[in-house]
């Protein structure tokens, strides 16, 4: 599968625009296959109830003719003059004078009641002491077959008729019957009849009788999984099956098979005529083929067409971008057919045209920048002479105040040569929190001096924070603010106190004074305007925003008044190593 997507992404997009279309047109092609299938089917629904009328109608012409059978039978079964003789034959010992003359009677009867069938085989009666009586009709063949099996089916039905099929070379259809008798309500049985339906010639009546009317008909009769009646071989050879519909190639020839179940339970199957329909199928749909097959070919060229006047533009986009990659020269306003195109074309050509000339316009400032840089840095360049001279200027005032024994110069001298060594020399932003503490230190030490009494300083740094990270000069600002507001304005004794421990999720080191304090949410009021940024408000707010853009927005400044004391505190994260 990956190797499939591989392929896919890297094919051309005009193989991947053919390569769709074909698919889209696959798709159409096999769903108009499919659809060509619902009006046949519709067709071949129609033609199956059309065939089941009539299937139906020539089973009910059937199963009244065996009706009649079986009304016949009851018409023998309750004859008067049938029961008394067979009832006298039953009581009366063979040979004897009337028995003699009741023998004849039945076989009278029989005779008689052999006219009321048509279409019948033969027609036996045969009583429970063994006379038999027998009505062949046409060629049939004279034997008995009422036999000792047959007679036992009859007797297990208490007088209700029994239809069975005799499968043989040639399948019978027999109708056999209890005759029992009626006089008395004794029902004991007086003999056993049986009918043997010639079943091909009564289908062929009522086929010969369809055929004058016009509608011909092929059909085959099944009872109990015999074949009964075949109109040919071929319908012979196929099985009862469940009722319904087929198409089917038999004997060469295309045909629907129709099956259908009277309320008898005869299994009905009829064949009709498909060739007809099959041949107008088959052309249709080898025209369906050709036409797809054709509009097919040409919308594969009409689309190749119109996708070529697409991707050409594209062609030129890439060329575009080939010749900005290798050169870098911009593409000029003048002479551009894409200006004007609303669609998406003509939006990446815009788009891309005016990114490099914006791309060129940029080098260009680059450029310009780059020149500045290099002016500035020969200034910088310059300007480090100054320091150096105040260094050696200070260095001597250092060495003179040692000289004339004035300590107070020589510590004050020493301290600022530090702080300046420290700002000017160190180009570090990020530094220990030892180095930042040192100039606060330096700081101190020349306002110590200044201030004498008036001013007392204590530190309390924990050893293990001194490695952490801090933006350079952090520290000496805030302590600087200290001095200048609390100290200058104080008549008392101004105590600033440097503490840092670590904290639950960073590290804060706190300046605190005892001065006459400023507003906890001072630094709220100089990012809001509320507060103009002026001195103090704006190294507060630089140093907040120098620790948030070294580390993040979760560290920087808080102030907090306690018992009468400022604190501001410098959250930092924990960079101990």
């Amino acid at each position: 599968m990956h190797k499939l997507i591989e392929f896919w992404r890297n094919l051309r997009v005009r193989t991947k625009f053919l390569l769709i279309l074909l698919l889209a047109i696959a798709l159409v092609s096999t769903t108009a296959i499919a659809a060509m299938r619902i009006p046949l089917r519709a067709y071949d629904e129609q033609l199956y109830r059309s065939s089941s009328q009539t299937i139906t109608l020539f089973a009910e012409q059937i199963q009244s003719e065996l009706q009649n059978f079986e009304a016949i039978s009851y018409r023998i079964l309750t004859d008067n003059a049938l029961q008394k003789n067979l009832s006298i034959m039953q009581n009366s010992p063979p040979g004897t004078v009337k028995w003699v003359n009741a023998n004849t009677e039945v076989s009278k009867r029989v005779a008689y009641f052999s006219l009321w069938f048509s279409n019948t085989v033969r027609f036996q009666l045969k009583t429970i002491k063994g006379s038999s009586y027998n009505q062949f009709f046409g060629a049939s063949v004279n034997s008995d077959k009422l036999t000792p099996e047959y007679i036992d089916r009859a007797l297990g039905h208490g007088g209700r008729l029994v239809w069975l099929t005799e499968e043989d070379a040639t399948p019978r259809l027999l109708l056999l019957r209890e005759i029992r008798e009626i006089e008395g309500l004794t029902f004991n049985t007086l003999a056993v009849m049986m009918i043997e339906v010639d079943l091909p010639a009564l289908v062929e009546q009522y086929c010969r009788g369809m055929t004058q009317m016009g509608s011909p008909l092929l059909c085959g009769i099944y009872n109990d999984g015999v074949c009964l009646y075949a109109s040919n071989d071929a319908i012979r050879t196929l099985d009862a099956g469940e009722d319904g519909y087929t198409r089917m190639n038999l004997d060469g020839q295309n045909v629907l098979c129709v099956r259908y179940t009277a309320a008898n339970g005869m299994k009905y199957v009829t064949l009709v005529n498909y060739d007809q329909i099959h041949s107008t199928m088959v052309v249709f749909t080898g025209i369906t083929i050709i036409v797809i097959i054709v509009s097919t070919v040409l919308a594969l060229f009409i689309s190749m067409l119109l996708m070529d006047s697409i991707l050409n533009h594209l062609w030129i986009l890439l060329k575009k971008l080939d010749d900005f990659a290798a050169c870098g020269k911009p593409v000029s306003k003048t002479d551009d057919p894409y200006q004007n195109r609303q669609d998406e074309i003509g939006r990446l050509h815009r788009h891309f045209d005016r990114m490099t000339r914006a791309w060129d316009r940029m080098l260009r400032d680059k450029d310009k920048q780059q020149r500045l840089l290099q002016e500035k840095q020969i200034q910088q360049l310059r300007a480090q002479v100054r320091p150096h001279f105040l260094y050696n200027t200070l260095e001597s005032i250092y060495c003179l105040s040692q000289n004339s024994a004035d300590q107070r110069i020589a510590v004050m001298t020493d301290a600022l040569g530090k702080m300046l060594r420290a700002s000017l020399n160190d180009k570090r932003d990020i530094i220990t929190v030892a180095e930042d503490l040192q100039v606060a230190r330096e700081y101190l030490r020349i306002q110590l001096i200044r201030y004498g009494d008036r001013l007392r300083v204590k530190y309390a740094v924990e050893e293990s924070i001194m490695a952490c990270r801090i933006p350079a000069m952090t520290i000496q600002p805030l302590v600087e603010n200290a001095v200048h507001y609390a100290a200058e304005e104080m008549l008392e004794t101004c105590v600033i106190c440097i503490r840092g421990s670590a904290a639950g999720d960073g590290v804060d080191i706190v300046v605190e004074d005892n001065g006459s304090g400023m507003d906890e949410d001072i630094l709220s009021k100089l990012e809001t305007g509320e507060v103009r940024p002026e001195g103090l408000g704006i190294g507060m707010r630089n140093i907040h925003k120098r620790i948030q853009y070294a580390f993040s927005d979760q560290c920087g400044l808080r102030v907090k008044c306690v018992d009468g004391r400022t604190q501001v505190i410098i959250h930092l994260p924990d960079t101990r190593p």
